[in-house]
């Protein structure tokens, strides 16, 4: 089983990177009746501003792009074989250019019966060709999620609209590697060839797109905006929006102005917690609360003296208040997590999280084990508020409990640095929002508990637990994934904090926004959004 390396720039901070910001007005058409009112409808506008709190921080290329803000293109641009489905709290693998699909018995042999009538974006049309083309560029360019396709032995293409994939070896989770918002996308081949140059293509999908999504790309301004045209030629619904655009903002005050002066139309999993009651009561914004696999968490380093004894990093995880934490700074958006996979990731929620709050347990540590002069330092990643807001708590009651204790923030090249020495890092990391690249289990277990998978800072990991995943993952067995995920809980290395949901903040006249979502990313599907009558 191949393992992955995760993006940097990682759903560590819920807005992304931050870069220099530019003021814009909310849309091109000018035909809002006041731009200035609160809450002023867009019924006649043919253009939807969602803003974006960071630049998206990588080219949205579909093979390159491996971070946050930029599913928005990604998913609205560009179309994989499969998705999942929208509008449902549950993990679902649903048609997009594959209507349909047979696997085998071993989970070596996927094949996919393709969806007629569809084209690229330079009009050429899509056939089962597209398929090898794409999983071929993924490995090409060695983006972050090339994982997803190292295992392919094979594409044979029978007829125009029939893909047969085999695996090099059985991969029960193939086909959330292919729903993934981060799974390969089709790109028109002709255009590949076209616009290869001497990178694959990858100067030229900076800034144009090769997609059969229902938008292009039409420009793309880092760190300042991007704007995206509606595609004639799209196969499915589209939306009263012909235009959307998704100017860059650098701090959420401003952002937040920008939705209150109604030149921003909605806002996707980018505001704090903070800023909940404010909009809960403003008469002119709709909020909604929709599902995610993502959720905020703790990796503890086992690498430094205090916690190198699980003993003492089970007591510390069991001094953490999760429903002080979940009510006092995530607020509403999430509740209170009590399992060690994402929420309903397992079926029947057998993957029960063996640690739990006692207050005692860190204090009754401490009596057996004198700390001395122990100072512990707890991070958090700059610019994620929620996240600064938790470590905060988190040191209070340290300090209550006798120890030395910061917290301290760090940029997220930091973090994702400390796995080549983790003596570097800080005892112990939160994160405010995080989650795997798709709803199987073992794209959570491999990337948050494997040291080779990503998420893993510290490398606090057990190979026991790695190889029954790597087992698990051949077949799917669930049982073997409640053992990885109840051996695990035992290291002291991780607690799963919260669910979290995914926030999106839009004018009250936007419709469409819970069928536009699905668990797998934070962002709509722009085609499927419309205007109040």
């Amino acid at each position: 089983m191949s393992h992955r390396t995760r993006r940097s720039s990682t759903r560590l901070v819920v807005a992304g990177a931050l870069l220099p910001l530019l003021a814009l007005s909310a849309c091109s058409s000018g035909t809002r009746t006041d731009a200035s009112a609160p809450g002023s409808s867009a019924s006649g506008d043919s253009t939807l501003t969602v803003g974006l709190l960071g630049d998206i921080g990588q080219p949205p290329d579909p093979d390159i792009y491996y971070a946050n803000n930029g599913t928005a293109i990604m998913t609205n641009v560009y179309e994989g074989l499969v998705q999942y489905k929208n509008d449902t709290d549950t993990v679902q693998i649903a048609p997009r250019l594959a209507t349909s699909w047979e696997v085998s018995k071993d989970n070596t042999v996927y094949t996919f019966h393709l969806r007629d009538g569809v084209t690229f974006h330079d009009g050429t049309p899509f056939t089962s060709a597209a398929v090898k083309v794409a999983f071929d560029r993924r490995i090409a360019v060695k983006g972050g999620a090339a994982y997803m396709v190292e295992g392919v032995k094979s594409v044979a293409t029978p007829d125009a609209s029939t893909a047969v994939v085999t695996l090099a070896s059985p991969n029960a989770a193939f086909l959330s590697y292919l729903a993934s918002p981060f799974g390969p996308k089709m790109e028109s081949p002709t255009g590949l060839t076209k616009h290869a140059g001497g990178d694959d293509a990858q100067t030229y999908l900076a800034s144009h797109d090769l997609g059969t999504g229902p938008y292009t790309l039409s420009s793309a301004e880092t760190g300042v905006r991007y704007v995206l045209k509606q595609y004639p030629g799209y196969w499915g619904t589209t939306s009263p929006f012909t235009t959307v655009d998704l100017p860059v903002y650098t701090d959420e005050s401003a952002l937040e102005l920008g939705f209150d002066n109604g030149k921003v139309d909605a806002i996707v999993a980018a505001l704090p917690s903070s800023s909940l009651d404010k909009y809960a009561k403003a008469s002119y914004a709709a909020n909604y609360f929709l599902p995610t696999l993502q959720g905020a968490m703790v990796t503890v380093n086992s690498s430094h003296a205090f916690f190198a004894d699980a003993d003492a990093r089970v007591a510390f995880l069991q001094s953490i208040d999760q429903s002080q934490l979940v009510s006092q700074v995530l607020g509403k958006r999430s509740s209170v997590a009590t399992t060690m996979y994402a929420k309903g990731m397992i079926p029947g929620g057998g993957d029960k999280q063996a640690i739990s709050h006692d207050p005692a347990a860190l204090t009754d540590y401490l009596k057996a084990h004198p700390a001395g002069g122990t100072k512990l330092v707890v991070g958090y990643a700059n610019g994620n508020v929620n996240a600064q807001q938790m470590a905060n708590i988190v040191v209070a009651n340290l300090v209550a409990d006798g120890l030395k204790a910061t917290a301290q923030g760090y940029d997220t090249s930091t973090v994702f640095g400390w796995i080549n020495d983790p003596t570097k890092g800080p005892d112990a990391f939160i994160d405010g929002n995080n989650g795997p690249d798709g709803g199987d289990p073992y794209m959570w277990g491999h990337v948050f508990w494997d040291a080779s998978g990503g998420i893993n800072y510290f490398g606090c990991q057990s190979a026991d637990v790695n190889k029954t995943l790597d087992d698990a993952v051949k077949t799917g067995d669930v049982d073997a994934y409640l053992a990885a995920g109840e051996a695990y809980g035992k290291t002291g290395c991780f607690l799963n904090l919260s669910y979290n949901r995914d926030w999106v903040l839009a004018q009250k006249w936007l419709t469409g926004v819970a069928e536009a979502q699905n668990i797998g990313a934070n962002e709509l599907d722009f085609s499927k959004l419309g205007v109040a009558k």
